[in-house]
């Protein structure tokens, strides 16, 4: 067998905040990481945001060498602008149900690359650390399960050149209409960066001002667009992220989460065997968030959910991205700066996170 799905943690059930630390004692090559986490709820109804916040971080490390280290809702961002294609969610707002929550963690270019994967016998002491909080998101979450699986390469023997490496560069507290300068660093070649600003309510075109990247303080500027002229660019390359979410109907409007945060739509229907014979609406759907109610409590529902920026993460991407040599080659810079500004409308309760993609070499 060429390939195979490995068990690198088996289905385990967990009740309190942790950080669970793996060691990963494989030989072979690994194409993914596919961890899976089902927050289970308990007798509430009402969700206190989305299930993927249960995840509060990722990692993978050897010794003090951080090779991947994003929050959850910043790897699910990834792994959908990576692979263009969402992960088997399933978000249930229901109570006694659990929902399916899936963070890839991606090594190549596509699924199976030969040329660029985690080689685990080119590190000492490798470890996948997961950090869970129980009842971060959700609805009344009181525990959940944990399972971690592996893509690896098995009979086939493949020599992979190095493994693309993911890490947060900034998270920091924001400022109406504020310049924020961070320092990027210039040791690996970028194939993508990543911005995110989650503001509940408010669309991702209404939290950001302008993106600049300036080399060498202003030598060369690879870009400096307003949000609104990236969003129009970048959006009209992929097709609207899209999921389906189910729910308990009630009688008073209450907020429900999705994924995309830019003009997401949402239509949905009863679900369940009789006739409905409450109305149903959804409406708002700016920053992850939307309304739902209807004339009567009890029937719950259904709703297809599809837009652009999942978890409020914009993307650039550098070069043609199957072509290794077209990346932004960063190494012979002096300096690399990303001068962000805010919107009018985000405040010192909202935040800012910078990540990347990077190409890491053996």
């Amino acid at each position: 067998m060429n390939h195979r799905l490995a068990s690198i943690l088996n289905r385990s059930n967990q009740t309190a905040d942790i950080t669970k630390v793996i060691d990963l004692n494989l030989s072979d090559p690994v194409s993914q990481f596919q961890i899976i986490y089902e927050p289970l709820s308990a007798s509430g109804i009402t969700p206190v945001g989305h299930p993927a916040l249960c995840i509060s971080k990722i990692e993978l490390v050897d010794g003090s060498d951080v090779l991947y280290s994003l929050s959850g809702m910043e790897a699910q961002a990834v792994d959908w602008y990576h692979r263009k294609q969402e992960a088997p969610n399933i978000m249930l707002y229901l109570n006694g149900n659990a929902s399916y929550m899936i963070y890839n963690i991606n090594f190549g270019r596509y699924l199976w690359d030969p040329l660029f994967a985690f080689d685990p016998k080119k590190f000492t002491n490798p470890q996948l650390k997961i950090t869970i909080d129980i009842n971060a998101g959700g609805s009344d979450v009181t525990s959940g399960y944990l399972t971690v699986l592996a893509m690896i390469f098995d009979e086939k023997a493949i020599t992979p050149e190095g493994f693309f490496m993911h890490k947060e560069v900034k998270d920091y507290t924001l400022s109406a209409s504020s310049h924020e300068y961070t320092d990027l660093p210039v040791d690996y070649p970028y194939r993508k960066l990543f911005a995110r600003i989650l503001k509940y309510g408010t669309g991702t075109e209404n939290c950001f001002g302008t993106l600049k990247l300036s080399e060498d303080n202003d030598k060369r500027i690879p870009f400096n667009h307003s949000i609104a002229e990236i969003l129009a660019t970048m959006v009209g390359q992929t097709r609207p992220y899209r999921e389906w979410i189910i729910g308990w109907g009630q009688a008073t409007a209450q907020y429900m989460y999705c994924t995309p945060a830019y003009w997401p739509a949402i239509s949905g229907s009863p679900w369940r065997s009789a006739t409905l014979t409450t109305g149903l609406v959804f409406y708002g759907g700016d920053g992850g968030r939307f309304q739902t109610s209807q004339a009567a409590a009890g029937p719950n529902w259904q709703a297809l959910v599809e837009g652009w920026c999942p978890h409020g993460v914009v993307e650039i991407p550098f070069g043609i991205q199957n072509e290794p040599a077209d990346w932004y080659n960063v190494s012979k810079l002096g300096s690399l700066t990303l001068d962000l500004l805010s919107a009018s409308g985000v405040g010192s309760s909202d935040s800012c996170q910078i990540f990347l993609q990077q190409l890491r070499k053996y």
